[in-house]
């Protein structure tokens, strides 16, 4: 019994720092995390062919969330590959002009 009671004061005692910086209205510090290889919205080709193949294959582009989610747009032929030329043929396509 008297050593649950030293276990409970334990326990509370190393939690006053927490609970002290939630009291000041400072949360505690977050984890850092190491940066991406390239930014989300700034990843480019060469970046993303990391094997210099000349194409962008699925596990390649998993490096970078939105090139993930449209790889199927930008994969026009279908071969699982995102090549230059369809990347480029994406990007200067004119915007549809259905409303």
């Amino acid at each position: 019994m008297k050593a649950s009671r030293f276990l409970i004061a334990g326990a509370a005692a190393a939690l006053l720092p927490i609970a002290g910086a939630f009291a000041q209205g400072t949360a505690p510090p977050e984890p850092t995390q190491q940066p991406a290889q390239e930014s989300q919205q700034g990843a480019t080709f060469e970046s993303l062919d990391t094997n210099s193949d000349g194409r962008i294959s699925k596990t390649e582009a998993a490096a970078n969330a939105n090139v993930t989610q449209q790889f199927a747009s930008y994969d026009k032929n279908g071969d699982g590959f995102i090549e230059r030329a369809e990347v480029t043929a994406a990007n200067t396509a004119p915007p549809d002009s259905k409303q």
